[in-house]
Order: C-alpha cells, then sequence, then structure tokens
C-alpha cells in the first residue's frame, strides 16, 4: 500500500471529523475507542511508512471482520473507533470487539519486507444499553469510552466496558484541579519549604531540619505534597518548580545558620537536571556542611553506576547522605553497597506503636545494630508521643523527627 504522507495526513483528519459528526448526531449507541499498543515506539523505530502501512492493516482487517452493522474510523495516532446504532445491544458488541481483539494480536503484521511484528490493543467500550440491555438514563458516548480506555491502561487490562462506578473521570478531573494549582503556585512563587526539625536523642538539641515542600496560597491554604507532588511531577514546570523550593531552603539555612536536609528521589537523579544542579550549587557557595541529601523513593535505579558517581562527588563537597524509609524497599541494601551513606531513617511504618509492639521494637532494635557496625547514624521518623521517644531512645536510636520533637515550620519561625 502506498498512501502519501501529506495525503494520508489529510485522510485521517477526514475520518475523524466523520466520526466527530456521527457522535454528535446522536446515532450511536455502542461505541469501542481503540489504541495500539506501543503506537509512538512503532513510529519512532521504523519510521512514519511503517505506521501508515499499521494503520492500513489494521483498517483493512477491521473490515474485512465486522459485519456492514459496525462503522470504523482511523483518528489518528494509533486511534481508532468502532461505532454502531441501537439495532446492535451491548452483549454482541462487546463479545464482537473482543473477538477482533484475539484475532488481531494473533496476527503478524509487515512492518516492512524483514520485519513483522504483533500488535496489542487497549479498548474502551461506552454503550447506551446496559448490560442487562436497558437503556440508559444519562449518557454522554465519547467521554465515557475515553475514560474506560484510560481504566484499561491504569489496571492492565485489555478491554474495559464503562460503568459509573468507575473513578477515572473524577481522577481526570481532579488532575486537572491540581494541575492548576500547581501552575499557578510556581507563577505566585507560592511553593515554599517548611522546616521539621531532626533532633539529638542524647542532647534534646536541633542537629538539623528536613526541608519539606508545601503550597502556601495567597488566601492562607496550605497543601501538604501528598496533595500535589505526584501531579507536579508530571509536569513541565517540575525541575524547575523544585530548583525553586530548593534555592530557597539553601538561601533560608545561610541565613538562619542552620544545616538541612534536602530530599532526592530516582526520577531527581536519573530523569531531570535537579540532582546535577544542586551538587554545582553546593560546590559553587562552598555549602557541603550544611547539606545532607536524603535518598528517597527507592525504586532500582537505572544506572547504578551513575547513581554512585553521582553520591561520591556529593560526599568530596563534605555533604552527608541518607538513606529515606529504611527497612521499606528492596533497593536498601544494594543502596547501602555501593553509596557512602551517614545516616539511615528508620521506616515510620516500624516506628508507629514501637512502645507497645514488641516485633517492631526487635526490627528497631536490629535495625540500630547493624548501622552501629557499619559506622552508619539512625534517625526515627514518625516519632509522636513521649513514650515512642523514650522507647527508640532506650534502642539506641541517635536522631529523632516527628510531631513530639517539633512540627514543620515556616523559615520566619525557626529561631
Amino acid at each position: 500500500m502506498h498512501v502519501n504522507n501529506l495525503d494520508f495526513i489529510e485522510n485521517q483528519t477526514n475520518n475523524a471529523d466523520t466520526f466527530i459528526k456521527e457522535v454528535y448526531s446522536g446515532k450511536v449507541t455502542n461505541l469501542a475507542i481503540i489504541e495500539v499498543e506501543n503506537f509512538n515506539g512503532i513510529g519512532i523505530v521504523y519510521g512514519i511508512k511503517a505506521v501508515i502501512e499499521m494503520i492500513g492493516n489494521f483498517a483493512l482487517h477491521a473490515r474485512n471482520f465486522f459485519s456492514s452493522e459496525y462503522e470504523i474510523y482511523t483518528l489518528g495516532f494509533g486511534m481508532f473507533a468502532i461505532t454502531t446504532d441501537s439495532r446492535v445491544f451491548l452483549n454482541p458488541f462487546v463479545d464482537k470487539v473482543n473477538s477482533f481483539n484475539d484475532f488481531f494480536i494473533k496476527h503478524e503484521f509487515s512492518i516492512n519486507k524483514k520485519v513483522k511484528i504483533s500488535l496489542g490493543l487497549y479498548i474502551g467500550i461506552s454503550s447506551k444499553y446496559t448490560l442487562r440491555g436497558t437503556f440508559k438514563y444519562r449518557f454522554d458516548v465519547l467521554k465515557e469510552a475515553f475514560c474506560a480506555l484510560l481504566d484499561t491502561k491504569n489496571s492492565h487490562q485489555h478491554l474495559i466496558v464503562y460503568n459509573k462506578t468507575q473513578t477515572s473521570l473524577k481522577d481526570i478531573q481532579e488532575n486537572i484541579k491540581i494541575t492548576k494549582l500547581v501552575y499557578q503556585a510556581f507563577s505566585e512563587d507560592v511553593l515554599i519549604p517548611y522546616f521539621q526539625p531532626i533532633v539529638d536523642i542524647n542532647t534534646g538539641k536541633i542537629f538539623k531540619y528536613e526541608t519539606l515542600i508545601r503550597i502556601h496560597t495567597s488566601k492562607n491554604e496550605i497543601f501538604y505534597p501528598k496533595d500535589f507532588l505526584q501531579v507536579l511531577k508530571k509536569t513541565a514546570i517540575y525541575s524547575r518548580a523544585i530548583k525553586q523550593v530548593i534555592k530557597k531552603s539553601i538561601n533560608i539555612a545561610v541565613l538562619k545558620n542552620i544545616n538541612i536536609t534536602i530530599n532526592l528521589g530516582m526520577i531527581d537523579i536519573e530523569y531531570t537536571d535537579i540532582a546535577q544542579w544542586l551538587l554545582e550549587e553546593i560546590q559553587k557557595n562552598k555549602l557541603g556542611e550544611r547539606i545532607t541529601i536524603e535518598i528517597t523513593e527507592h525504586e532500582r535505579s537505572k544506572n547504578f553506576s551513575s547513581l554512585v558517581e553521582y553520591f561520591n562527588a556529593v560526599r568530596k563537597t563534605g555533604a552527608q547522605i541518607a538513606l529515606d524509609d529504611f527497612g521499606c524497599g528492596y533497593s536498601n541494601l544494594e543502596i547501602l553497597m555501593h553509596i557512602p551513606l551517614n545516616f539511615i531513617k528508620i521506616d515510620g511504618s516500624f516506628v508507629v506503636n514501637i512502645d507497645t509492639d514488641k516485633h517492631k521494637a526487635q526490627i528497631v532494635s536490629g535495625i540500630v545494630k547493624f548501622a552501629k557496625a557499619l559506622n552508619i547514624q539512625t534517625v526515627a521518623e514518625f516519632v509522636s508521643t513521649k513514650e515512642i521517644y523514650n522507647k527508640v531512645k532506650a534502642l539506641g536510636v541517635d536522631y529523632v523527627q516527628g510531631y513530639f520533637t517539633g512540627k514543620p515550620i515556616k523559615f520566619d519561625e525557626i529561631c
């Protein structure tokens, strides 16, 4: 099949326009939105001609497979739509689309003269019918099909029929709301650091502060990382926003003459310029003795040798290194073997109720002994009561952090 690239794009646009008109005519009763798995990857590896060939093959196989009651539309970017009117009920529609998926994944598609590949499909279905064959009172065919399609990716299923109990639409709406919040916070410069004291358990004095990100709006609303951080990580401003907060933290540390801990996850080290920028800031301003970098989010590193190289450079500046949530996550020991740690922070799940839970106390005792043997100091998080404080002190923990010894505070509250 030979198609001019510009003609191909125009044909897809016209096909999509026809589909939209059909949807808004109110004639569509059943709709399947289909997305080819890893479509972008196919285009990157094999090029536009392979993509055109693949889409043509899909459309040809679909038209041969489905009867005349089914309309096939090419929407572009590896997406297709299959529709019927009210003559087809939901159950036979789902069965037919499912059968097509089974046929499709068993078929090998020619990309070029030398390469054949198998393709998977994500399918989201919506219908005016319920599975019992009755009509729905309210129905948005396009929105519901796309919500079902999104759920297939989130749940690792190949086909989902939309129902009103699904949370994807609410999740999308909430994500849009939070995305607006983080962009506004960045532009208004209200992403700010809070500081929670880490206390020397033997002297009772503040040893350093952990910096924690907050959004503090002009309306005096405070948003915590659990409210927005995962959404922020997926935005184009993530790197700039985090650097903005770190820069404020460093300036406050110098102004207040305090030492601080800055959190870095694997995403910061391996996929953004944040970690390298921070290293350069520490080197340029000779901040090593004031800074501890805390490794969070212990998913396995994609390039462990680079990670080791980075933290060796950090140690050369005089900065220290802490490992967060020790005891939780499979990569803890790998990091411990290869990165020169100064501190391990005992995961809070082991500290909560440790004063009454003998099993947790035994675990923490073991971690403390293990750390001392390696000349690494320990920090207990989530120390919220005097009883927990006394218990972790008796177990030999070096430092504590939690609401009992100090809540996170703004810079102007630091003495």
